[in-house]
This record gives structure tokens, sequence and C-alpha cells, in this order.
């Protein structure tokens, strides 16, 4: 099997990731009811909750929102897609080529995105897709699965990975700490609670890739 990772700026939520500073949305589940209505569920991460979801009455692509549930900074989100939002669904093509989405996570940079795929070929019609519907689509890395685990190093994303090695550049990793949390986002432009969920999920993959079993 194969792993691809990747970005595209696809419409579902384009206008919340453009518009809200800092935005953080985690994929859960995309699926269709009974009804034929495409629903998608995500953890939205946000200082400004009031600009996501004006952003999400004024997407093309998203007919409604539910809010199911709100911890601290995040909530969670029920999505009902459009017809453009339906007419850009990778899950079906994904599944008709056999492959997966394990991750999803889009920033003001777009979707970040890591899907298992069987062969090479499968990934390409993925990608053709996406050329078909106007989705910008751009390789971050492609590796094998197998049974001693997945790929060659962390599986960060670029935001990730720019936290990480600012955080080490700056000293925040210092014995003792040369600059603050407040300082290291000033650093990279962020908000401190988007700079500390962006640290955290990057220590967590670390682990995750590097300790776990």
């Amino acid at each position: 099997m194969l792993i691809a990772e990747f970005t595209i700026d696809h419409p579902v939520l384009r206008e919340a990731l453009r518009r809200v500073r800092d935005i953080e949305v985690v994929w859960e589940e995309t699926y269709e009811t009974e009804t034929g209505l495409t629903k998608m569920l995500a953890w939205i991460t946000s200082a400004d909750f009031e600009g996501v979801e004006a952003a999400i009455t004024d997407d093309s692509a998203l007919a409604g929102f539910t809010m199911l549930a709100e911890v601290g900074d995040r909530r969670l989100y029920r999505l009902t897609f459009d017809d453009p939002g339906r007419d850009a669904n990778l899950m079906p093509v994904l599944m008709d080529v056999g492959g997966v989405l394990q991750e999803a996570i889009g920033t003001n940079e777009g979707w970040w995105c890591r899907a298992r795929f069987p062969d090479r070929e499968s990934l390409e019609q993925v990608y053709q897709f996406c050329g078909d519907n106007d989705i910008s689509f751009s390789f971050d890395r492609m590796y094998e699965e197998t049974d001693w685990g997945v790929g060659k190093g962390p599986k960060l994303t670029a935001a990730q990975r720019e936290i990480l090695l600012e955080a080490l550049d700056s000293g925040y990793l210092s014995i003792p700490r040369e600059v603050s949390l407040a300082e290291l986002s000033g650093r990279l432009d962020i908000s401190e609670n988007a700079a500390s969920e962006r640290f955290r999920r990057a220590v967590r993959s670390l682990v995750e890739e590097s300790v776990t079993d």
C-alpha cells in the first residue's frame, strides 16, 4: 500500500479557511444520509467563531451547519454540502479506487491530507478528479506502508514542522526557556491558542511515530 500526503484547495470550508485567521479544521467523517444529503463532521479550532460561522453561511459549497459540541476553543460541527460541495466530494472517488482518507486538516494554507492507496494508478485517478473539478493539488510526499510501520520520519504538517523548528531556533525548548509561548506565537504571527494547539499536535505526532509500538 502507498501512503500519499498532499495539500488541496477544496471548495468545502474554503471561505472560512481563507477569511478566519489561525483557524484549524480537523476532519472526522464524511457520509451520506438516507435522503441523499452529504454531510461532514469536523472539529474547528478558532478564536473567532462568529467569523467562522459567517464564512460558513457565505460558503457556496455548504447548505447549512449545526454546532454539536464545544470544548474550550474547539467546536464540533456537522456541515451539510450544497451542489458544489457534493460535486467536489473526494470520498466517492477514493472509495471507487480502493483508497482510504486517514487524516485531513484544514488551515489558512488549505487542506493537508493523508490517504492510503493500493497503487500509483489509483492515486493518479484522484489527482485527475481534482484537476477536472478545479481543485488545486500539490504533493507533499509519498511512501510505502510496511509491516514495520509507515514512511520515513514523523507525520507532520508543514505548519507543525514550522513551529517545531521555530521553537528550537528561538530557545523555546531550551532549559530554562529563553522565550515564552506568547513570544513564540508572535514569531509565527499566530495566536497563543493556535501556537499551543499546533505545538502539542506536532509533539504528539513525533511521540506516536517514534515511541509507541
